[in-house]
């Protein structure tokens, strides 16, 4: 993506971010209560659980033939645990593992963390190799695109949950 012109580049993934931040303001944190965020769409889920007085998230088999359905609240967490790991290795801080990280039990953190990312995104040199997020040394551009992605995924999700909930308890 390297082109004459980084403020562009930043620009548009700044605007696509935008879209989907929008999408998830307006349609999808709002209709999350208590009651969807732990409702389990099957008996094949998983969530996220007190233990030891910490929330943490189940972490599923990968290599399962059939893969568990998340609860709202576990893609909560995901969203958290990702952004904040990539927030914290993009201004030289440690990515931390699933099961070190700790749900805040709303969605307060993720509106923060997207505060954080949209200040970082707007001052960083998007052609920054970043170290220590994905498999390779990545551009910044690309791990934005990533996190671009994985937010629209996550709250179609989300979105997704919440209507089948609705759905079945009419």
């Amino acid at each position: 993506m390297t082109s004459d012109d980084p403020a562009l580049a930043t620009r548009a993934l700044l605007r696509q971010l935008d879209l989907v931040w929008l999408f998830t303001e307006q349609h999808v944190l709002p209709r999350i209560d208590e009651a969807a965020v732990h409702w389990e769409p099957s008996p094949n889920c998983v969530g996220v659980r007190r233990a030891d007085g910490r929330l943490v998230a189940d972490w599923p088999d990968e290599t399962a033939d059939v893969l568990p359905e998340p609860t709202i609240a576990w893609l909560l967490w995901h969203i958290e645990w990702w952004w904040t790991n990539t927030v914290a290795v993009c201004t030289g801080g440690t990515a931390v593992g699933p099961d070190a990280y700790d749900w805040s039990g709303s969605t307060d953190r993720i509106r923060t963390v997207h505060t954080e990312w949209v200040a970082l995104l707007e001052t960083a040199d998007i052609e920054k190799t970043i170290i220590g997020l994905m498999p390779e040394p990545t551009p910044l551009w690309e791990v934005a695109g990533w996190v671009n992605f994985e937010l629209a995924k996550n709250v179609s999700e989300i979105s997704q949950t919440l209507t089948r909930k609705a759905n079945t308890s009419s």
